[in-house]
């Protein structure tokens, strides 16, 4: 019940992002909503929620934009299961742990999109190295600011949704 009323969040910030987050343009930068409530669910319930999450939002943004069906979907279900692993540690790290995976989480996903998969799979060309500091520097600004805002999101979600009895292997 907890991961489906996150799923709604979710899409409803795959819309929010693909409709109004893109007008919010500064200075380059573009806030990354879906990505940092991902990486927010991954913190706060583990690697496979992590990943489930990711698969979630990125089939949202993939509903929404303009980018190859199944990209989104792929990138940020490998980011949401992968930024999770370390989770146990960050989350109650403080505002640096969520400082430092929101710049992580900014700089592997907007680098595996311009480098890796994106631009080499479907012939488009590769940015320039000023025009990518350009853009990565704003967005990693803006996420850093809605990180903190995101892991309450899922912290307040996962509180109020889950049982509060929880089973614990350890």
């Amino acid at each position: 019940m907890t991961f489906l009323i996150y799923a709604l969040c979710l899409l409803l910030a795959a819309m929010i992002e693909s409709t109004v987050g893109y007008r919010l343009d500064v200075t380059g930068g573009r806030l990354n909503l879906v990505l940092m409530l991902v990486v927010a669910w991954g913190l706060q319930r583990g690697a496979q929620e992590g990943l489930l999450a990711g698969l979630v939002g990125g089939f949202g943004l993939d509903l929404v934009s303009g980018t190859p069906f199944g990209l989104q979907t792929a990138l940020l279900g490998l980011l949401g299961g992968a930024l999770a692993l370390g989770g146990a540690s960050m989350a109650r790290g403080g505002l640096g742990a969520l400082f430092g995976t929101a710049i992580l989480a900014t700089v592997a996903y907007h680098g595996s999109m311009v480098l890796v998969l994106a631009l080499p799979m479907f012939g488009w060309e590769l940015p320039g190295a000023m025009r990518l500091v350009n853009m990565l520097v704003p967005t990693i600004f803006m996420n850093c600011l809605l990180m903190p805002f995101a892991a309450r999101l899922a912290r307040g979600v996962d509180g109020a949704f889950s049982s509060w009895r929880r089973l614990e292997i350890g």
